[in-house]
């Protein structure tokens, strides 16, 4: 510990009285020495000195480099001394340890300032030795000097009495109190009071110091001066602010989508939270609204993901141009987002109008290289504190609300209301028992046969999925076949139909029943790498014929740009497996992409064979184009003997629908096969006896 106070006015070594004294000087026993800061040498010693120093002569001293092995630390804290005696004409008594020839030399140590000739400030050096001082006292002294951690000693006004090294070089005075280095007085109020009743208090701060605005780590014990006894506190200070600002960035990376510089789902907690204490003060609501783009999968799927992003990019950059003050926008992940409302009693409606905007602003093209996508996005709403105060549960409903969006058609928006949550807890229960339906078995094919008007018999079956609840009865497609899409079960569902059907062909082959199986396939099974290699196991298992299975796609899947779709099609083609388009004439074809995939069979959709005679044009024209493909075409959705006239006279070589028979399970498809072929082969045999 040292102590410092202002002294008389610095001598000048030049002077008639400095000269005078130096006889007397030399006489003490006290070691008396002079130290030009600036050099790094001693430009006078007394006799003492000398021997202190371990030096031969005043001038074999005075030739030493004492710049050369001093230590930053040493260093700074002589700069500090020769600034406080030419501020203010300090004097310091501090213990130091000299290193004469590499010999450690404690000495309780007097500092004050010189003027040398050329007028720059020295340092007046008087040492006591402390050899009879314990080595922990000496080692002590020396680590506080040289320490990195900022110590001082301050009254309880908060008035400095010291300051170690590093403590002097970062807060710049010697003089400043304690409370002047605090960017938050209530920092230093909350220390002060909580030190009056503890021992010791730590905490981390924001402080001013010469480098700046820093973070501190301060722990702050109670003691008494050594010098004056009175009580005093002892603060010990750590910079720790590039951990704060480590901690800082991560955790806004973990708060922050790293694509599109959005808050994530981690901070939807804090945030909501704010904005409900806004709106709760204001008497405003909040509008949770829940944003998904429509298709986006076939963005990544056929533009590519680099593509994808972009248009992730291009959302959230329109987002948070809509968002006002006290709004937020979330991106929760994939194609997912959250726009936090408020609606203030200045402007009710507000929270309808923006989903509005949201539509709009949302809609536009995305152009790939071949092709050119449409994003649109579909929008759920729930309010606070209508529809709940949670943020989760309001997030959860407006998810509900989305779903109903999409489910209507997509590009618009839905206002939670309660019978949504009972139709999606009825889902749930019925994804759960569709779950243990395909565990068990219970989902299997009905067949529709598909009827050649030529050879007057039935050459083929569709199969299509059947779910006959042992207590709903028997459940529409259209109810568990989105549900499958959407749950990720359709490729498990799609792989039981296909294997059913390819086993039910061939013990139908075996009982003398030669017809063609056709199987619908979906995008997902398609988008699985594995679907070929499974189409082969399913066909080398049963021994079935590659040519008497046929897979139905739709059109728009079929000039999908996914490469896996494209190797998969490629490679049940290869294998003999013919390709079928279903609901032809409902979408965008491109013939050229049709040609080079080479498919075998065109299915016109049942909306434009029912719409005779009204589309006799339109159908010509589709019937056309699949007979310059070179391909069967079948027209589906037939329900009258009129509609199959006109379907079989004007080019269509298949004819399937409830004219001929509603799907059957598979005994009942067999009686009907057996029935209708065996008469067919005898109206034949009596055509050709005539």
């Amino acid at each position: 510990m040292s102590s410092s106070h202002a002294g008389p006015e610095p001598i000048a070594p030049a002077s008639p009285q400095w000269r005078k004294d130096r006889w007397t000087l030399n006489q003490l026993s006290t070691a008396v020495w002079l130290f030009d800061i600036d050099q790094g040498r001693v430009v006078w010693a007394n006799a003492a000195a000398l021997d202190v120093w371990n030096a031969a002569s005043l001038e074999e001293l005075q030739s030493r480099d004492l710049k050369s092995d001093m230590s930053p630390a040493v260093s700074r804290r002589l700069q500090q001394y020769q600034a406080d005696f030419i501020s203010h004409g300090a004097s310091f008594t501090e213990m130091w340890t000299l290193y004469p020839r590499g010999v450690p030399s404690p000495l309780n140590v007097r500092f004050s300032g010189a003027h040398l000739d050329d007028g720059r400030m020295a340092m007046l050096c008087e040492g006591r030795s402390e050899a009879s001082l314990q080595p922990d006292t000496i080692r002590s002294a020396d680590a506080l000097l040289h320490t990195q951690m900022m110590i001082s000693l301050h009254e309880l006004d908060g008035r400095t009495l010291y300051s170690n090294p590093a403590a002097r070089a970062s807060f710049d005075s010697q003089q400043q109190d304690l409370s002047a280095r605090f960017v938050h007085p209530a920092d230093y109020e909350r220390l002060m009071l909580e030190i009056r009743s503890q021992l010791e208090v730590s905490l981390i701060a924001e402080v001013l110091t010469a480098s700046g605005q820093r973070w501190h780590e301060l722990t702050v014990r109670s003691c008494h001066d050594p010098v004056s006894g009175r009580p005093s506190v002892l603060v010990s200070s750590t910079d720790v602010t590039e951990l704060k600002e480590a901690e800082a960035l991560a955790h806004t990376r973990a708060h922050h989508d790293p694509l599109t510089g959005l808050p994530n789902r981690l901070a939807m907690p804090a945030l909501f939270a704010s904005l409900v204490k806004q709106a709760d003060l204001k008497g405003a609501h909040l509008g949770v609204l829940f944003i998904d783009l429509d298709q986006f999968k076939a963005i990544n799927d056929t533009l590519g993901h680099l593509q994808g992003d972009g248009v992730l990019m291009e959302v959230a950059r329109r987002l948070f141009e809509l968002r006002m003050q006290d709004d937020a926008v979330i991106r929760l992940g994939g194609d997912e987002f959250l726009f936090v409302a408020m609606e203030s009693r200045d402007e009710p409606g507000r929270i309808a109008s923006l989903a509005s905007r949201i539509l709009e602003r949302l809609a536009f093209p995305v152009h790939g290289e071949r092709r050119k996508l449409m994003v649109t996005p579909s929008v759920g709403i729930a309010r606070y504190p209508e529809h709940g105060r949670d943020a989760e549960l309001l997030m959860q409903r407006a998810d509900l609300a989305m779903y109903e969006a999409k489910a209507a058609g997509r590009n618009q928006y839905r206002l939670y209301d309660e019978t949504m949550r009972n139709r999606r807890d009825e889902e749930m229960e019925l994804l759960a028992e569709l779950r243990e339906a395909l565990r068990r078995g219970q989902i299997e094919p009905y067949y529709q046969p598909r009827y050649a008007p030529h050879a007057r018999r039935m050459v083929a079956v569709e199969a299509l999925a059947r779910w006959n609840h042992p207590e709903r009865g028997m459940i529409s497609p259209a109810d568990f076949i989105p549900l499958a899409e959407k749950s990720g079960l359709i490729n498990q569902l799609g792989t039981s139909i296909l294997e059913q059907a390819v086993r039910q062909r061939c013990e139908w082959q075996r009982r003398g029943i030669d017809v063609a199986v056709s199987v619908n396939v979906s995008l997902r099974q398609l988008c699985d790498a594995d679907f070929a290699p499974m189409v082969e196991r399913i066909l080398t298992c049963y021994g079935c014929e590659p040519g008497r299975l046929e897979l139905e796609v739709t059109e728009t899947l079929l000039i999908e740009s996914n490469p896996v779709v494209h190797a998969n099609l490629q490679s049940v083609r290869s294998l003999g497996i013919r390709i079928a388009i279903d609901d032809f004439g409902t979408g965008y074809s491109n013939l050229a992409r049709l040609n080079e995939m080479a498919v075998d069979c065109i299915k016109i959709d049942r909306s434009l064979i029912q719409g005779l005679p009204r589309n006799d044009e339109i159908l010509r024209l589709v019937i056309a184009m699949c007979k310059f493909m070179q391909v069967t075409i079948v027209a589906e959705g037939v329900e009258t003997q009129a509609i199959a006239d006109w379907a079989f006279r004007n080019g269509c070589q298949e004819l399937q629908g409830f004219y001929y028979s509603r799907p059957l399970p598979p005994a009942d498809t067999e009686i009907l096969l057996t029935a209708c072929n065996v008469a067919s082969d005898r109206m034949l045999t009596l055509e050709s006896v005539a």
